[in-house]
């Protein structure tokens, strides 16, 4: 089941957790920075991404598609619709099963909103990460909660019948208040898909240097342990079925994302994205300049592309589909990779993990308990060394 993903690298600004391959726009207060952002045309990125996607091979129908970033909604309208049609024109649509967009706060107006609807995007994934102010000032977001609200009420009033809402725990500073008001916006506002992930604190960000010097601290492991039990009673209370370690539901996965984890084959378009087909994976170069003149050449940017021997991308296979809560099945997984599953993890571990209740193994399915889904990470890196 191939995918096709699109990186549009433009922020207003970077966002002070984020690590993401992204390009800020403007410089000076936010309201400049905004004025600023709608009246640029990205016109050499566009041109780039057109010639990529016209590159793509003749046979190439994938069934989802996702547009994400940085965030397509701060392209100006008509550079979004431009966008939009140019997958339409130059894309085999006709096997897609789901056909994603991100969007954010602050960015998104009516007349976007019915853009979208009026398109082939038939999901949102819109990045809220909280309903609380004072957080959404903290991690340097550009929206209020209030305009979350809003921007969820116009998606819904333009026609989006499956909206996806990301958020985020484990922040400086954030309590069981804040947790308490995130479940209450969504027991009101009904999205059918939530992705409620940790924060991270990544190399290089602002985050990471303001927690080295003492100017924030990073919760705890057994503060994060607690807010994530609660959130995810929270949520099931809410009828929300969860079927990744971060990601929950009401009859509507992310088919493009199921497609990663199950070790499925993707191309990906535009600076940064990635690619895995035929056994063999590579990326576009993190760089909008080097990215764009290649392609106004008519040829693909350099990169290095990688094929990883059998057992190897069989590990990776299996840490990313224990990502999902129902497990694996080890004779499909045999049957698909040529390796049992059983022996890819150490004899020593696999002993450990099912003493401590963080392995479930019952007749042929593997799959983690909850008690493991937060220390997973290090589970995983017993399985594929130097993750």
């Amino acid at each position: 089941m191939p995918g096709l993903y699109l990186h549009v690298p433009f922020c207003v600004r970077r966002c002070l957790y984020c690590d993401f391959y992204i390009v800020p726009l403007g410089e000076g207060p936010l309201p400049k920075r905004l004025r600023d952002f709608r009246s640029l045309k990205h016109r050499g990125y566009l041109q780039a991404l057109e010639t990529e996607l016209r590159a793509l091979p003749a046979s190439f129908r994938p069934d989802t598609v996702y547009v994400g970033g940085g965030t397509p909604t701060e392209l100006p309208l008509e550079d979004l619709r431009r966008l939009l049609q140019m997958i339409e024109h130059h894309v085999d649509l006709s096997r897609v099963r789901e056909f994603t967009l991100e969007a954010n706060p602050g960015t998104l107006d009516t007349e976007m909103a019915d853009l979208i609807a009026q398109s082939s995007a038939d999901r949102v994934s819109l990045g809220v990460q909280s309903f609380d102010d004072p957080t959404l000032e903290t991690l340097g977001r550009i929206h209020t909660a209030g305009e979350a609200r809003r921007s969820v009420q116009l998606l819904r009033d333009a026609g989006i019948r499956n909206l996806g809402i990301d958020l985020l725990f484990a922040l400086p500073g954030n309590n069981a208040g804040t947790l308490q008001t995130n479940l209450d916006a969504l027991a009101e506002l009904q999205p059918e898909h939530v992705s409620w992930y940790s924060l991270e604190f990544e190399p290089g960000t602002a985050f990471t240097e303001m927690r080295d010097k003492s100017f924030l601290r990073e919760p705890e492991g057994e503060e994060a342990d607690l807010e994530y039990r609660t959130l995810r009673k929270g949520l099931r209370e809410l009828g929300y079925t969860q079927y990744e370690l971060f990601s929950f539901t009401r009859n509507h996965p992310c088919i493009h994302n199921i497609n990663y984890w199950r070790g499925g084959e993707f191309m990906g378009c535009g600076p940064s994205a990635h690619s895995h087909d035929c056994g063999a994976r590579w990326s576009n170069p993190a760089d909008l300049t080097l990215w764009t003149q290649a392609w106004f050449k008519g040829v693909p940017p350099e990169t290095t592309k990688e094929t990883l021997p059998p057992e190897a991308k069989a590990r990776e296979r299996l840490i990313t589909e224990l990502r999902l809560t129902q497990g694996i099945s080890l004779s499909k997984f045999a049957r698909e990779t040529g390796y049992p599953p059983l022996g890819l993890i150490p004899e020593e571990r696999l002993a450990e993990w099912t003493e401590n209740h963080w392995l479930s193994l019952r007749g042929d399915q593997l799959k983690l308990r909850p008690s493991a889904y937060l220390i997973s990470d290090a589970l995983f890196r017993e399985i594929v060394p130097g993750r």
